[in-house]
């Protein structure tokens, strides 16, 4: 098994089970002693856990950020489809804002044949990809700043000198990682705030999410749901999530649907 799969089934038990003795764990992922050793001091060194006297626990506060390749594994199936519906909003001669998130990254094979585009993203993986789709009259810029470890993206702590200014963005496409019927969530402040910058800044902006994100919250919220003209996922949330967009004149559009 592949790194990123093991330490994907790690975060998938400590998501289930919250602690579980070390010995535990490594009869349910079949690894050894040392291999889950390693693992385990990789996703500590992250915050995502804590290693107390033969226990793994989980850590309680919400505002880890996981690793973009195990991001990336994550509800696969749905982000894809999801990438599938949200195409359509694209056309030639956009300029158009593509965050970090995994979400957002699977729409990047669809825009190899769209023509005249002008993409702004803080995603290296993104960036990478876009660049290697090769077309020539795609133009491709990447917000300066810091780079964050492990999620692939970079961060601009400083609003002034902003390439971004001297574009307007036709539309952003971005996700998140929880959503009620009030707010959009993050877990890092920083990621928040430059999910919110853009927003504030698109002339509309799309919210892809996957369905095991609803009625999840975090401790740092991006904005309101009115911020957002529409809402891309793979299944239709319950009714309260629904009627909240409906009332804000928020579209929603589903896979399932």
């Amino acid at each position: 098994m592949s790194r990123d799969k093991r330490l994907k089934e790690i975060t998938d038990i400590l998501h289930t089970k919250k602690r579980i003795d070390a010995k535990q764990l490594e009869k349910l992922t079949f690894s050894s002693i040392s291999t889950l050793r390693r693992d385990l001091i990789y996703l500590e060194e992250q915050g995502f856990l804590t290693r107390k006297r033969g226990e793994v626990v989980l850590n309680s506060f919400n505002t880890v950020e996981l690793a973009h390749s195990i991001r990336e594994t994550e509800n696969r199936d749905a982000k894809k489809k999801i990438a599938e519906l949200a195409k359509d909003f694209i056309g030639p001669g956009m300029c158009i804002y593509l965050d970090s998130s995994t979400t957002v990254y699977e729409l990047c094979p669809y825009l190899a044949n769209i023509d005249n585009l002008i993409i702004f993203t803080n995603g290296l993986n993104t960036a990478q990809m876009l660049a290697d789709l090769a077309n020539p009259t795609m133009k491709i810029f990447i917000t300066g700043g810091e780079v964050k470890h492990h999620s692939a993206s970079v961060i601009n702590h400083n609003s002034e000198n902003n390439l971004l200014s001297h574009f307007r963005i036709d539309l952003a496409f971005c996700s998140a990682r929880g959503i009620d019927d009030e707010f959009v969530y993050e877990v890092s402040f920083s990621q928040a705030l430059a999910k919110k910058s853009i927003i504030d800044q698109a002339r509309d902006t799309i919210l892809l999410i996957d369905s095991s994100k609803f009625n999840h919250t975090g401790f740092f919220k991006i904005n309101n749901l009115e911020q957002y003209k529409t809402i891309i996922s793979d299944s239709y949330p319950d009714k309260t999530l629904l009627n909240a967009a409906d009332q804000l004149n928020v579209e929603w559009i589903a896979y399932d649907s």
